[in-house]
């Protein structure tokens, strides 16, 4: 996970895309990110799991690349543009989720991280990520 360190803005929320043609479960979360609801940590890592399943559940949709590209709020570099263009025409689903700093502690660090996440089930990338 990498941690944004440069100047932020005063918003209190940001976006992140998800690409996958398979269900987002807590199995893959947990597989993806090398972690265990086991431990000390555990309980915020299921808590980071149910917030961004909650924010893909009830994401934007993205059908066409036409509505990545006419967005003007949402910032993202171009290998993720490419990446969601080449997604869309494998017909996988491309979502367009939002967390916010002013959710539960687990959204909160979610919404101030620069992350992404890849497995060859899913990709979530939240980068640039501002708030």
């Amino acid at each position: 996970m990498k941690i944004k360190m440069d100047f932020v803005s005063n918003s209190s929320s940001t976006s992140f895309i998800y690409i996958s043609d398979r269900q987002f479960t807590k199995e893959s979360f947990f597989e993806a990110v090398g972690a265990s609801d086991q431990g000390p940590l555990g309980n915020l890592f299921v808590s980071m799991y149910e917030e961004l399943n909650s924010s893909i559940a009830n994401g934007e949709r993205i059908v066409g690349i036409d509505q990545v590209a006419a967005d003007r709020d949402f910032d993202i570099t171009p290998e993720v543009f490419e990446r969601i263009s080449v997604a869309l025409t494998e017909g996988k689903r491309v979502v367009r989720g939002t967390l916010s700093s002013d959710g539960a502690l687990a959204e909160s660090i979610l919404c101030v991280e620069i992350f992404e996440i890849e497995t060859d089930k899913m990709f979530i990338n939240a980068y640039p990520n501002y708030w």
